[in-house]
């Protein structure tokens, strides 16, 4: 079954959207490249006000994830028993630190899934490796906000064997980066476990900037259809 992730970006967001049918809530400063951090405090308080939901987090677009900052911001969201942490392959070259740090943290109650981006020299050859370094799901997304959606940027049978891999390491798998409405269709035939949006969820005169609560329900009924 393919899940609903929508990307919020503050505890007003988290209100409006409370008793709409989503599946993974995503907090994401979507103003601050492709997983922008929001911040501890709006964790804290969207764990309170979502407490029967379950919350990802992207914790930002560090180059190299094993840093001091972003390991408090981690050990911070970890300890609000998230369930899910988006940590961005911005450089391959930084594979080990992404061990370093998956292999220095408690990630008993949360699972780190890597964010691989269709428009960074995507390559389906480093997948096996970002799972056995300890990632427990990889997802597709876009890094450059621009309209395109990662099928005008990778082929779809690409997508297809990217999905095989990590479903066949029994990890999740997921799809976002400027998805529309008619792609969801498409991309649920191929059975990832989740599909992610924000744009979409947005009123077309705003941008990525307001969630529309119409567009969230076209978008969550196209899914569970």
């Amino acid at each position: 079954m393919t899940r609903f992730l929508a990307s919020i970006k503050n505890i007003e967001e988290a209100k409006r959207i409370l008793f709409s049918n989503i599946d993974i809530i995503d907090f994401k400063n979507v103003n601050d490249g492709a997983l922008g951090f929001v911040g501890v405090e709006i964790i804290n308080q969207g764990r309170k006000i979502l407490k029967d939901h379950i919350i990802s987090v992207t914790m930002g677009n560090d180059l190299n994830p094993n840093n001091e900052s972003l390991i408090n911001n981690i050990n911070s969201v970890v300890k609000n028993r998230i369930e899910y942490i988006k940590i961005g392959m911005f450089d391959i070259s930084m594979l080990h630190e992404h061990k370093n740090l998956l292999d220095n943290i408690d990630f008993s109650n949360t699972k780190p899934i890597c964010v691989v981006f269709a428009d960074q020299d995507f390559d389906l050859s480093l997948i096996q490796k970002i799972i056995d370094i300890g990632y427990k799901g990889v997802m597709i997304d876009t890094c450059h906000k621009n309209g395109k959606s990662i099928l005008d940027l990778i082929n779809k049978d690409i997508i297809t064997k990217f999905i095989k891999i990590v479903k066949d390491n029994n990890v999740i798998c997921g799809l976002s980066g400027s998805l529309k409405l008619h792609h969801i269709k498409e991309l649920k035939d191929l059975d990832v476990n989740f599909l992610g949006f924000r744009g979409e969820l947005c009123s077309k005169s705003t941008g990525r900037d307001f969630i529309n609560i119409s567009q969230v329900e076209k978008v969550s009924c196209e899914i569970k259809s």
